[in-house]
């Protein structure tokens, strides 16, 4: 089938196209931005001038040189809209502020005694309403909510299918939070979030295949083919650490409950707390065991990294990145388990790996969250955002209307 697109959607790609190209290069004169982008000089005038009209793309100051005045470069006002991202975990909601660039703005943090959906809910209003407090134009800046939170999301619906670590399933979440706040929401799975950041502003930004491993509470992946996120036919794609019962005792079970139980971040921390209960040489905690260079800790860490290295140099040879991003809780450990994680990734895989970046600030989960929302401005494929059928969006302009029906 062969599909025609109209004048509309041509007018969103381009806008995007121009978007992504600022985003990902700074700032461009337009004569750079259609060189880059392929797209003719009138349509680059037509849309600019549009991106200029609403805010989004302000012109800077064109300078002289020995060859005349150069052209006025353009740059992206990320400061002109907002979003709020939310990291939900059993016992904490996580909230960030930022403008179009993920830069954190405020924060939130609260803990909960009750991670229900309805509780949950309730807790992200009352985030919103205290990151927005005493800021005068937070609603009409603000462009969307991003969740994001352990589990498999359908985010075409904004349904949580199963999270085994809150106890949900089959709950419309998003659903939930838009009849508390009259603003667009995305929901998906917290590894995916992080990817999306990575790849918007992190380390995957001028990359089109990327693979990202976390080892925080949990172990998972995350897979950006093209430019866009993988999330499987199922919502499944990345569930390498998924937990499951120890019935069968088939090798593929016990390699699920190897991450689990071996190879996150509270296992680790357990497991050292065994290691301190058999040796008097290792009183200090695993952190400041490896940090001050603790012969123990070093051993057990190296250990640990060398069958991370293991288990993602299979990954990468299945899936050929160009670049792998490792995150997460356990990043804290610092080199010793991350040096013998790399080493090992460079001496197992089948051909040169390609770079391994590390996220050592471990501080855009929720950021990532609020990515989820920024990413309709430079992805024209993205997700629409769940808002009220009767809502309408903030800031009125075409682009960030997403209803869905």
């Amino acid at each position: 089938m062969r599909l025609k697109a109209d004048q509309n959607t041509t007018r969103a790609m381009n806008r995007r196209l121009i978007l992504n190209c600022l985003r990902r290069e700074g700032d461009l004169s337009r004569v750079e931005i259609a060189a880059m982008t392929g797209l003719s000089p009138a349509a680059v005038t037509g849309v600019t001038a549009e991106l200029i009209d609403e805010g989004i793309v302000v012109e800077g100051k064109s300078t002289q040189s020995s060859g005349g005045r150069r052209p006025t470069p353009l740059s992206i006002d990320y400061a002109r809209h907002w979003s709020i991202g939310f990291k939900l975990t059993e016992g904490r909601l996580e909230g960030t502020l930022t403008d179009l660039s993920t830069r954190a703005l405020g924060a939130f943090e609260l803990s909960l005694s009750d991670h229900g959906p309805v509780a949950v809910a309730h807790a992200v209003k009352d985030g919103v309403a205290m990151l927005l407090r005493d800021r005068r134009e937070g609603r009409q800046k603000l462009v969307g909510i991003g969740m994001a939170m352990p589990g498999m999301v359908d985010v075409n619906r904004g349904v949580c299918l199963v999270s085994q670590r809150l106890g949900w399933r089959d709950v419309p979440i998003a659903e939930m939070i838009t009849s508390q706040i009259s603003v667009p929401v995305w929901v998906d799975n917290d590894v995916n979030a992080f990817a999306i950041a990575q790849q918007l502003f992190g380390h995957g930004r001028r990359r089109n295949s990327v693979l990202v491993l976390i080892v925080g509470t949990g172990v998972g992946a995350a897979l950006i083919f093209n430019g866009q996120i993988h999330r499987g036919a199922r919502f499944a794609a990345g569930e390498i650490g998924f937990p499951v019962e120890d019935g069968g005792g088939s090798t593929a079970t016990q390699d699920r409950l190897d991450w689990d139980r071996r190879l996150t971040e509270p296992a680790m921390v357990s497991a050292w707390m065994e290691i301190r209960k058999r040796s008097r040489r290792a009183p200090a905690e695993l952190q400041q065991a490896a940090e001050a260079g603790e012969g123990l800790a070093l051993d057990y860490l190296s250990e640990v990294g060398r069958e991370i290295g293991r288990r993602l140099s299979g990954l990468i040879d299945l899936i050929d990145p160009e670049v792998v991003i490792v995150g997460g809780e356990a990043v804290r450990f610092g080199p010793a388990l991350i040096d013998p994680l790399v080493a090992t990734v460079k001496e197992s895989s089948f051909a040169t790996p390609p770079p391994i970046e590390i996220d050592w600030d471990n501080n855009v989960w929720s950021r990532g969250a609020s990515a989820l929302a920024i990413q309709q401005f430079f992805d024209f494929e993205s997700i629409a955002g769940f808002e009220r059928e009767s809502g309408t969006h903030p800031t009125g302009h075409e682009p960030f209307t997403a209803r869905r029906r």
